[in-house]
């Protein structure tokens, strides 16, 4: 069967309709949710996210007893309480094992090759999803974790390392250290690297990928704990430096909503990803808004899945300056083009009293003021609201092995 384009259902009506069913029977937050909705038809149900479901416990998701779940992951909780996902042995080992050697094979990763998986274990679901794609791909595996980058460097330096699992701040981290000790990482087995967890700008996917001599791949990989792992999308190969991501409307269905309402954006417009899951067995998503944005790739897609572009923020993330909403994505792929390799930036917005907001990008940078005001005029444009940059000296920034945190909001709470 092949993959079903956005916002469709296809031969799987069945099998929604008995996840529906499932879920309003034996999960309290979907019979709440679904109170007077008789229908089945996707598109008749409620929309939903994260935040409606705080008033439902730990696992509001959850359609079985806790002693059932094969395993437990949690999210982050940077955009509230921890929301906790137990996933059944038939969702993890079967279905997500699946797609996770479906992408494996995508980047000719497989028998022969060896995984150092640098991802959070624990509650977090990156670490046990990406050694569960070393085990289902036959690759062998090193489940290091989260860790300073000077072990990781003489890893990689002494072991024939062939993958690595990791965010785009540690991939950052590792080619600074690289260039400052004059080291090049071509001369390493790595060859390629399964990254996500947070957005990457093509600057810094150009950076990394001639760090290591050009043949390097960057794999994407998008997902979340609510969609078992980061098996809900992929880079495409035809786009290295991430033009293009491909939504693996195989498993789940998936569809571009207006951010205001529960209907679809028209082509080229921004959309909110809303997944439904018509397989999950322990925790269905049913319309679940991801807060993540994105627009249909003007081609719609040519390897087999449907294409959206790259990721332009979090609907959560948003920065509201003087009426416009800034993405600290937009901001990062602007300043990367700017600054020297390695080089760090924050974004800083204030008020003071009285007064309007000001938003500040504090960037690393060592060299011409002409180049400051180049990089001023193109925050401006993209950002379409005044944009001041502020220089401060190298090295001035924390480096992170994991999610970057880049915006500090000094703004009185209204």
């Amino acid at each position: 069967m092949a993959p079903w384009a956005i916002g469709e259902v296809g031969d799987r009506e069945d099998a929604l309709a008995r996840t529906i069913e499932r879920a309003r029977e034996r999960i309290p937050f979907y019979r709440d949710l679904h109170a007077g909705v008789e229908s089945r038809r996707l598109a008749d149900l409620p929309t939903f996210s994260k935040a409606d479901l705080r008033p439902y416990g730990l696992f509001p998701l959850s359609g079985a007893p806790l002693a059932d779940a094969h395993r437990v992951c949690a999210t982050s909780g940077t955009t509230g309480p921890r929301l906790f996902i137990g996933y059944s042995r038939r969702d993890w080992e079967e279905r997500a094992a699946a797609r996770l050697a479906h992408r494996a094979r995508y980047a000719e990763f497989g028998p022969g090759d060896v995984m150092l998986n640098l991802l959070g274990y624990g509650l977090w679901v990156g670490g046990p999803a990406l050694d569960l794609m070393a085990n289902a791909s036959g690759a062998g595996l090193v489940p290091a974790g989260p860790g300073g980058v000077d072990r990781v460097f003489s890893w990689l330096e002494e072991l024939p390392i062939t993958g690595l699992a990791a965010t785009p701040s540690f991939m950052r981290l590792l080619v600074e250290k690289a260039t400052a000790e004059g080291v090049d990482p071509g001369a390493w087995s790595l060859r390629v690297g399964f990254i996500g967890g947070e957005p990457a700008s093509r600057a810094l996917r150009e950076q990394v990928i001639a760090a290591f001599g050009g043949g390097f791949r960057w794999q994407e990989l998008y997902g979340s704990t609510e969609s078992i792992g980061p098996i809900l999308g992929f880079g495409s190969a035809a786009t290295p430096f991430g033009g293009r991501l491909l939504l693996d409307t195989d498993e789940f269905i998936v569809e571009l909503l207006a951010v205001d309402r529960d209907e679809p954006v028209e082509p080229g417009e921004l959309g909110e990803i809303t997944v439904t899951t018509p397989f999950a067995e322990f925790s269905p998503l049913l319309r679940y808004r991801t807060r993540d944005l994105t627009r249909l790739a003007p081609d719609g897609g040519d390897e087999g899945f449907p294409a959206v572009t790259p990721l332009v923020g979090r609907v959560d993330d948003a920065i509201k300056v003087r009426g416009a909403l800034v993405y600290p994505t937009v901001i990062e792929e602007v300043a990367l083009r700017h600054l020297a390799p390695g080089a760090e930036f924050r974004i800083e917005v204030d008020r003071d009293p009285g007064s309007f907001d000001e938003l500040t990008v504090v960037v690393e940078h060592e060299g011409a003021d002409a180049e400051l005001d180049e990089l001023r005029t193109e925050l401006r444009e993209a950002t379409v609201i005044r944009v001041e940059v502020r220089p401060v000296p190298f090295g001035t920034f924390e480096r992170f092995a994991g999610k970057a945190k880049r915006v500090i909001d000094r703004r009185p709470a209204d």
